[in-house]
């Protein structure tokens, strides 16, 4: 009698342990091909602007630069859409870590907030920015730098962000 109870708590272990490590919990949203594949094209664009521009710019010549601002400001607001539209998953886990998170002063994330998606809009921003500047005024070799470096930072948050959803 003894053998048969330890052989079936073994199967109802093996049972539920198979259950267990068969449920993946989703703390983010969901991988999507599309979306990675447009930041690196809207990257390579953005790079490119920005090496056209290394010397400074003048807003003359801004005339011959609108519609790049536009293919690019229009890509990365399209994917801010398409990334901010998966559904976020609400977890106990994202729970405990905007607990973990709000100890320590860090800004918390909301549920629906989607780490890349927020950083696709600030590179927007930041691109609208220079070409408010550039069509105004013109921007300077060092403008342009600094606008650049703001947009790589943004730009690795994203990429780095929808990369590691890929697993």
């Amino acid at each position: 009698m003894k053998v048969i109870l330890h052989r079936l708590n073994l199967a109802a272990f093996i049972l539920l342990t198979s259950l267990i490590v068969g449920c993946a919990t989703q703390l983010a949203p969901l991988y999507d091909k599309a979306i990675v594949d447009g930041i690196t094209a809207a990257n390579k664009d953005a790079m490119t602007l920005f090496a056209s521009a290394s010397s400074g710019l003048k807003p003359e010549s801004y005339s011959t630069r609108t519609d790049i601002y536009n293919k690019i400001i229009g890509s990365l607001d399209a994917l801010e859409v398409q990334a901010k539209a998966r559904p976020v998953p609400k977890t106990k886990a994202n729970e405990a870590v905007n607990k973990w998170l709000e100890k320590r002063g860090i800004p918390t994330l909301t549920n629906d907030e989607v780490p890349s998606a927020t950083a696709i809009g600030k590179i927007s921003l930041t691109l609208k920015r220079m070409r408010d500047t550039d069509r105004a005024q013109g921007v300077t070799a060092t403008e342009v730098q600094a606008f650049k470096n703001q947009t790589v930072i943004y730009m690795d948050q994203a990429i780095t962000y929808e990369s590691f959803l890929e697993r």
